[in-house]
């Protein structure tokens, strides 16, 4: 008996790649063990209601055609179900699927499907909101919250973003906690990572292993400004988490209090922070996922 699964593609993507991904499908996708059928969304939040049908109709997995946002609201729909999650890549940064080896080749990423292969990862939350690569505060999170306010995506926006905000950026004033220690310091970034990469192959967490069931932690030191470019060879070679002006650690929950105003974001998503203290808890084992273990 052939497994139903559904792709489910947002409306930028939608518009633009409907007709590719539905021409992939037919060349690359193995028919032998699928039926499949593609859903557009209209609406943000539309991708978790459909993946949540999905799970309840009883689908074997369902694929975020898109970036890193279709797949967390594809993720948040799945979470704690029998329907497994699955990527093509048609984002701008796709961060999860170069964590996931699959970059930016699609038809890679069938290959993968094809496999039918599923495990377990875990899932973290901030202040209840899911995500499922990486999360955090600061000059990034800043960086997420501004660029989404733009109409162009991709590189060259993100970065000059960066550019900008970097210029005028003010440190975080952070207590944080685990569980076993409570300090206050000064930082550029907290990063809360279950998968390793940003985007664009921008490594931020090069030991990050979603089946572990720990973050890890890197807390950016202040510094002057223009020694944070230093980092971006080091996250390029995979050793930011070894530069002197970062803090590494594995936890299971840390809480965060900023004693500034600023944002946070998850999977890249951007948002003020309306409470000062943000909770991040990771979930073990609460998404199945089509994955080469």
């Amino acid at each position: 008996m052939k497994k139903r699964i559904k792709f489910v593609t947002n409306p930028f993507s939608g518009s633009k790649h409907g007709k590719n991904i539905r021409s992939l499908l037919e060349k690359h996708l193995d028919k032998k063990i699928y039926d499949f059928d593609i859903s557009f969304t209209n609406y943000t939040g539309h991708a978790i209601e459909i993946s949540r049908n999905a799970a309840l109709s009883g689908y074997f997995a369902v694929v975020a055609v898109g970036g890193d946002g279709t797949i967390n609201e594809v993720a948040q729909g799945l979470k704690n179900s029998a329907t497994a999650l699955a990527v093509i890549p048609f984002g701008s940064g796709n961060g999860f699927a170069y964590h996931l080896g699959i970059r930016r080749s699609a038809i890679r990423a069938i290959q993968l499907i094809n496999s039918a292969s599923t495990h377990w990862m875990d899932t973290g939350t901030a202040n209840g909101k899911l995500f499922i690569n990486v999360a955090g505060l600061g000059l990034d999170a800043t960086v997420a919250y501004k660029t989404k306010l733009n109409s162009k995506r991709g590189f060259l926006p993100y970065f000059f973003n960066t550019l900008k905000e970097s210029l005028g950026f003010k440190f975080l004033s952070l207590q944080i906690s685990t569980g076993n220690k409570t300090w206050f310091d000064e930082y550029a970034m907290a990063v809360i990572a279950n998968g390793s990469v940003y985007g664009y192959d921008f490594t931020v967490a090069p030991e990050a292993n979603v089946n572990d069931g720990l973050f890890d932690i890197i807390l950016v030191k202040k510094t002057h400004i223009f020694r944070y470019f230093f980092l971006v060879p080091r996250m390029l070679n995979k050793t930011l988490h070894k530069s002197p002006l970062v803090e590494y650690f594995k936890t299971s929950e840390i809480t965060i209090e900023n004693k500034t105003e600023g944002y946070f974001h998850v999977d890249g998503e951007g948002y003020v922070c309306e409470k000062n203290k943000i909770h991040f808890k990771v979930d073990p084992n609460s998404l199945l996922i089509i994955h080469n273990k």
